[in-house]
């Protein structure tokens, strides 16, 4: 009896260690299985979705700008109108002035008179008209300043108030109104401080008798 029962308790003993040893590496084996196909799909849907919403989030706000945010229309403003200046108004413009250019200056010529001729140093700008004959003509020089005097004589047809109103309008010179002896034809030339002043003394029949005096400056 005791041999009998010292067998069975060692074949229970050996039961229950392969039992021990053997249904734990099973379970084993098959949890870490499970796990790892678990963890990998679940790795692979972790790393498969971050592709997936970058694309999909990608497309649909691009979608959506071109459908709700269209571009913005420029609106084309009217230019300026230039603003027109006071020169350019009808009425307005200013009319060319005539470049002064000084008749004479220095030095100046001495004084001098001369008979029957220009004396040296007379001012080209009062040179008398054709056909005139010089009875006395002068010149006095005084600090910038040459006082000019003329006596003469043309052959009619001759106008001489015209010749010398004409020539030194292109000089600058504008008539002034003056006062005459006896009513005698007479003119008188003005450019800031300078002035010429002609006198008809006499019309004959075949001449016509004039005076001149004129105070010209050197300009700066």
């Amino acid at each position: 009896m005791n041999l009998k029962r010292l067998a069975l308790l060692v074949l229970l003993g050996v039961l229950v260690g392969v039992t021990i040893f053997w249904v734990p590496g099973r379970f084993a084996d098959s949890s870490s299985g499970k796990d790892g196909g678990g963890s990998a799909s679940a790795s692979s849907s972790q790393s498969g979705s971050p592709g997936a919403d970058a694309s999909s989030g990608k497309g649909s706000g691009s979608g959506k700008k071109s459908e709700s945010d269209p571009q913005p229309a420029t609106e084309a403003l009217p230019e300026a109108a230039s603003t027109p200046t006071e020169s350019g108004l009808p009425g307005l413009t200013e009319k060319p002035r005539t470049k002064q250019v000084a008749l004479i200056s220095e030095p100046l010529p001495k004084q001098a008179v001369r008979k029957g001729a220009l004396v040296a140093g007379y001012p080209a700008a009062l040179e008398p008209p054709a056909r005139t004959s010089v009875d006395v003509s002068s010149v006095t020089p005084t600090k910038g300043v040459l006082q000019v005097a003329l006596t003469a004589s043309c052959r009619r047809p001759c106008d001489v108030l015209r010749h010398f109103r004409t020539r030194l309008a292109q000089h600058g010179f504008e008539e002034v109104t003056t006062t005459s002896v006896e009513n005698a034809p007479a003119l008188s030339l003005r450019r800031g401080e300078e002035t010429v002043s002609v006198t008809v003394t006499r019309t004959g029949r075949r001449s016509v008798d004039f005076s001149l005096y004129s105070v010209l400056r050197t300009l700066a």
